[in-house]
């Protein structure tokens, strides 16, 4: 059954997809489009054939976008800069950056009080507290901003910092024990719990569903993308300071070290979510054109390892930190394919891009079945671990999301599914991962007696 209003929503997702437009040129499209519709519509055609022929009345979108760009070329940078002309969205705007300075001062005041009962960065015993609560100075009020943008309810406020704080309280009581392989692995786990929780707030009502998910994937890939380059930037800035102070023979170091990088990390993070979703219309495409770049270059780099190997009969998987190493590897590649998928239109044809990434899928879960090999040696051999376990466990994850990716890619092409079904695989298996870091972040140290 046709559905205007939600023809309507893939066509301007369409528009936006070329990159060129900002949500008031859309809406003066869409203006144009209703119009041409409803005219249509009172002549007698039916909703299905206005809506066609309306959309071909205003011409091709690659072109139209092509021209409004050479148009408007000039305009972009100054969009990232200036205030909307609408009222509600210029408060709105101003309300945001507001945030973004409170939560930063609170963030970094945070991190500096626990020094005043002396667990400053270089006192003993410090280096345990830090990495078990970095995370929890500044992922809270990511939150709170998205709770606050999202005008969420009392119940989702509650749930959420509840969450939070139990988090918090459940981390610090757990024992230091050595090895401290379990504290360890809670420290790099217990993150990315809390970005999924970020998520929830993020998204809101739309938790459940396939497309707010995909969102909050594509949002994720861009805080990394522009995270870096503001981070650069504020790194830039501070060696800047350093520098001209001490041509005056002042030593700015101090200064720097307690109070510059701690406040600036705070606010690199808080600047980068505000552009990434107040921006997101201007430079929403700068990341997946990256994500495409890069992803040619990676299937290069582990088709040639694993060619190297199987000549040389030589295999680095015997070792811990090999691993280690590898599984952020196959993670990161993993997220190269995600982003490729989440700014994808899911009415466009296959692509080059698309056996592309079905290449990087299968040669990933190849490497990532040799690893899952010498885990389970290893395992046999010289017993359970913490990190072999979570090793295994994250490697079977790995492998999990990877074929599932896979197979919906090859029944893709033969035309036995939609892509909008490789969309939802990976958006139900958000919930493997939110699970798995809730394990290995709360119950693997009481498994294995905090050591």
């Amino acid at each position: 059954m046709f559905e205007l209003e939600s023809e309507i929503q893939l066509w301007k997702d369409h528009l936006s997809g070329r990159g060129n437009f900002t949500e008031a040129d859309i809406s003066e499209l869409e203006d144009h489009l209703r119009e041409e519709i409803e005219d249509l519509t009172v002549a007698g055609l039916s909703q299905d054939e206005s809506f066609l022929i309306s959309v071909k009345r205003l011409g091709n979108v690659d072109a139209v976008s092509k021209e409004f760009a050479k148009v408007n070329t000039g305009n972009l940078w100054k969009h990232l800069l200036i205030d909307p002309v609408d009222s509600a969205a210029k408060k709105e705007s101003r309300r945001d950056i507001v945030l973004v300075m409170i939560f930063t001062l609170l963030a970094g005041t945070l991190i500096k009080i626990p020094a005043l009962f002396g667990l400053g960065f270089d006192d003993p015993g410090a280096d345990h507290f830090y990495v078990k609560n970095i995370s929890l100075f500044i992922l809270p009020f990511i939150a709170a901003f998205f709770l606050i943008k999202k005008n969420a309810t009392r119940k989702t406020w509650l749930t959420i910092m509840l969450f939070f704080i139990i988090a918090a309280v459940t981390i610090n009581i757990y024992p230091s024990v050595t090895p401290y392989d379990t504290e360890i692995l809670s420290s790099l786990h217990l993150p990315l719990l809390l970005w999924l929780i970020i998520g929830i707030a993020y998204i809101g009502k739309q938790w459940q569903g396939s497309q707010g998910r995909m969102n909050f994937i594509r949002f994720t890939g861009e805080m990394v993308v522009y995270g870096v380059l503001v981070s650069a930037g504020i790194l830039v800035s501070g060696l800047f300071t350093l520098a001209i102070f001490g041509a005056i023979q002042i030593d700015a170091e101090k200064f720097l070290k307690n109070y510059y990088f701690i406040y600036g990390a705070c606010g690199a993070v808080f600047i980068t979510v505000y552009l990434v979703e107040a921006k997101k219309s201007i430079v929403e495409n700068f990341a997946p054109i990256l994500a495409k770049i890069f992803s040619p270059l990676f299937l290069a780099i582990m088709v040639s390892f694993l060619v190297v190997m199987i000549v040389t009969g030589k295999s680095p998987f015997m070792e811990r930190e090999f691993l280690i190493a590898f599984d952020l590897m196959l993670a990161l590649v993993l997220g190269l394919v995600l982003y490729v998928i989440s700014s994808r239109n899911t009415r466009q044809p296959a692509n080059f891009f698309d056996y592309l990434n079905l290449t990087l899928i299968v040669v990933a879960f190849i490497i990532d079945g040799v690893a899952l090999s010498a885990i389970l040696f290893r395992l046999s051999a010289f017993g359970i671990t913490p990190n072999k376990l979570a090793a295994l466990g994250e490697n079977l994850i790995l492998l999990g999301n990877l074929g599932g990716l896979a197979w919906l890619y090859i029944g893709y092409f033969r035309s036995r599914c939609d892509f909008i079904k490789l969309e939802k695989w990976q958006t139900d298996y958000l919930n493997v991962y939110l699970i798995w870091t809730l394990m290995v972040a709360f119950l693997f140290p009481i498994f294995f007696g905090f050591k």
